[in-house]
This record gives C-alpha cells, structure tokens and sequence, in this order.
C-alpha cells in the first residue's frame, strides 16, 4: 500500500512511518511538508528506499492533487496546533487548518483514497480559534465522505510541556502552573499510530473517538518532583480548565493516571 502523510515530519508522521517500515514489508510512504531541514534528518535517521520527500504546503491544492496521485492512503496531520499561536496568526491557521484540509479532502476523493484527519479534543465545544479550526476541519472531512480520529495530548510529542517539566525539574525551576485543577486528556505516540491506521479501515464519514485517561497538570509536576514547587500563572487566553472528547467524555471525569503511571510514561519517553 502507499501511504501520504501530510505534515509528516512531525511527531505522529515519524511513528507511523516507523511503524509501516518495521511491520509492512512492501508498504510505501511520502512524505509531505514545508520543512526541508526536518525532512533531511528524518531521511538522515530512517535510511528507507520505501520512504520518499516532498516539499509542499497542504494550503497548495495543485501541489497536493499533483504530489498524492498513486495514494492509497491519505493521513492529514499538517496543522497548526498551538492555542495561544492561533490566537495571534487567525490568517495563517485558518488557511492551513481549514483551506488546507479541504485540499487534502478534495485531493483525497479525487483519486479515490481513503483518508483520515487527525484531530483534536479541542475542536468539542471550541474556545479558541484552534479548536474552532480543527471543528471545521471534521466537518469538511466527513461531509467529504472521509474519516476523522480525534484524541487528546499525544504523551511528550513535539512541544508537549513534558519537555519543558523536564527542562524545570532539571534546573530547579519552579513548575509554571495555569490552573492546579486543569485536567488534560493522555495517549501514547504508540497508541495515536495504531487509532490513525485503524480509523483508515472504517467506512467513509467515521469518526473515531477513543476512551482515553486524563492526568492532572500537577501531577505530572509531581511526578518529576515530590516536592515540587508550584507557581500558579492562571489560565491563559482560549483555554478551557478541562477539555471534551465528546459528550460524554470530560477530562475533569475521566480516570486519572496515577503519579506512578505519568512516572512510568516520562521513563518510556524522555
């Protein structure tokens, strides 16, 4: 099979195509993004024949339509994600996030593949203008007779707060906290890679909505430091105290990892 991953240098296009090249003998992957330099060390690391690079926008429907006509399967993962960068770029997100993924749907039926967007919680109930982009996003994809899986904080992607925790427990900086209650939904890099591939099986228009925990912002403080010295900064402009990932799943309800159990995830992952 031949797979097209749009934004796929970052964190869920490089586990997945990890995962293709250890578990599919024949499976092709292109490699779809505007980042030459992370393009050249993912090559760097991988060294795959099976893998190719192609330097585009997702906002570029002819480059789109030109660079996926042999896909069998489309995983749509560029976008902008980070709240507060939204707030301040609205142009830049919405052209990426909403007109990019109608171009990757477009190209997506064009050549009959089947596809899948990769969402987010924040698109339940948007407070912001990410999560109001990633709603319109789902509707563009299911409407368009494709597939979406939404799921919440991917554990230590890309610039997750598990790295900056990490860089504060090392110095001895106090944890910036914005609410000692916000709650935030967790899934493994491992566990995203196996909903995306799976939620490419389902039919047209599926959404994929998995059970996830949640963890307590302070206890991932706690888990780096017992003692941890916590300065509370308040919730910053677009952010919601808990996130949903649909009606029946709130971040402030559902289980809640253990300190042990974040301590295990940091060990597997940092």
């Amino acid at each position: 099979m031949r797979y097209f991953i749009t934004g796929g240098t970052g964190t869920l296009g490089m586990a997945v195509t990890k995962y293709l090249l250890k578990n599919e003998r024949d499976d092709t992957i292109t490699i779809y993004s505007r980042d030459e330099f992370k393009q050249w060390n993912m090559s760097s690391e991988l060294h795959s024949d099976r893998v190719r690079y192609v330097l585009g926008d997702v906002r570029d429907s002819d480059r789109v339509i030109e660079t996926s006509s042999d896909a069998d399967y489309i995983i749509h993962a560029a976008a902008y994600k980070h709240v507060a960068s939204a707030e301040n770029h609205p142009y830049e997100v919405i052209h990426t996030n909403i007109i990019g993924t109608k171009n990757v749907v477009d190209a997506a039926n064009h050549y009959n593949a089947k596809m899948v967007l990769v969402s987010s919680d924040k698109a339940v109930q948007p407070t912001n203008l990410y999560g109001c982009t990633k709603m319109a996003g789902e509707a563009l994809a299911i409407n368009g007779n494709q597939r979406v899986v939404r799921y919440g904080n991917v554990f230590g992607s890309r610039g997750s707060v598990l790295h900056k925790f990490k860089e504060w427990a090392a110095n001895g900086h106090s944890f910036r906290i914005t609410d000692r209650r916000m709650t935030r939904f967790v899934i493994t890099v491992d566990e995203a890679v196996k909903l995306v591939l799976d939620t490419l099986k389902m039919a047209p228009k599926s959404l994929n909505v998995p059970i996830l925990p949640a963890m307590l912002i302070t206890d991932l403080a706690l888990a780096f430091d017992d003692n941890a010295d916590i300065e509370e900064i308040g919730i910053q402009p677009g952010e919601k105290l808990h996130e949903f990932l649909d009606e029946h799943q709130s971040s402030q309800h559902a289980r809640k990892l253990s300190i042990e159990e974040i301590r295990k995830l940091i060990r597997e992952t940092v």
